[in-house]
């Protein structure tokens, strides 16, 4: 399977997982709530555009990194949630499996851009 189709689905996968979870999260949190989904959809669009950008490699290696960045916010609030105790250890660690799984496929797909140079 090729890695691009890996990564769309583990960042679609991890998006409906992370969706069902911020159900949970009661009203007054709902700015962590935004965040999330927010850097969610981010992912989404920053695979695609990975995607679509066959051509260009600096765009793509660019759009790597963001998707590093968003994942790591997305960690970050997550553990907050977890903290807060709006979520159970088995879903956290669920998120964060998911969240390591996306991780490796990108700095895969980043070390393939580098030899590409």
């Amino acid at each position: 399977m090729n890695s691009n189709f890996q990564l769309l689905n583990n960042v679609k996968k991890t998006y409906w997982y992370i969706n069902k979870m911020l159900i949970n999260i009661p009203k007054n949190e709902m700015k962590i709530k935004s965040y999330v989904d927010e850097n969610m959809l981010d992912i989404v669009k920053l695979t695609l555009s990975y995607q679509i950008n066959s051509d260009n490699i600096r765009i793509r290696k660019g759009n790597i990194k963001e998707i590093l960045i968003k994942l790591s916010l997305i960690d970050f609030f997550v553990l907050e949630i977890y903290k807060r105790g709006y979520i159970k250890k088995k879903k956290y660690m669920s998120i964060t499996n998911y969240i390591i799984e996306i991780r490796k496929i990108s700095y895969g797909l980043l070390r393939n851009e580098d030899n590409y140079i």
